[in-house]
């Protein structure tokens, strides 16, 4: 198979699909249409309560959205006071192996949407999830910015090939 895995076709770009004799524009966008509909079935398991408390259906969720990426994205899971989630959003893209992030603007963001606190996530499309020097000290930025507004870092969330890294469970998270 050239592909390897369902994941891994469901998340190649549409000009590779097309590249393939067999496949057909209808037979794409059905591939583009069940790749989506799976990554709702995975949000709609993280449930209308706190997304916290259940952390295997937010990382399966997260794993969906994220895993094959071509490149870096980095997204905000925005929480209201109850760690329900009030919003999901993609904030940049970036090359292979990088993505601006901008500590004020993740903070203005959070302060529009009214978010209590935010889970930082991002994939490595190297596939290793294990955190750099540069994620760390953006992390810290980020925490310093959202602690102005009184907004809290619930975790940072590094997705790798199929397989994460948590900065609360690394004890990278200082608290404030």
């Amino acid at each position: 198979m050239r592909f390897g895995s369902l994941a891994a076709m469901f998340s190649s770009e549409q000009r590779t699909l097309s590249g393939i004799v067999s496949l057909d524009r209808p037979l794409i966008c059905t591939i583009a249409l069940l790749h989506e509909a799976a990554i709702r079935v995975s949000r709609a398991r993280m449930g209308e309560g706190d997304i916290l408390a259940n952390p295997r259906s937010m990382l399966d969720y997260l794993k969906s959205r994220l895993t094959r990426e071509p490149i870096e994205q980095f997204r905000i899971l925005f929480l209201d006071e109850r760690n329900r989630l009030l919003a999901d959003e993609a904030q940049t893209r970036g090359t292979v192996n990088h993505t601006p992030v901008y500590p004020r603007e993740v903070a203005r963001r959070a302060m529009e949407i009214g978010a209590r606190s935010i889970v930082l996530v991002h994939n490595h499309p190297s596939g290793d999830p294990t955190p750099s020097d540069a994620d760390i000290v953006m992390t810290r930025d980020t925490q310093k910015a959202a602690a102005l507004i009184d907004v809290r870092i619930a975790d940072h969330i590094i997705i790798g090939n199929g397989s994460y890294s948590s900065f609360r469970e690394l004890g990278l998270m200082k608290d404030r």
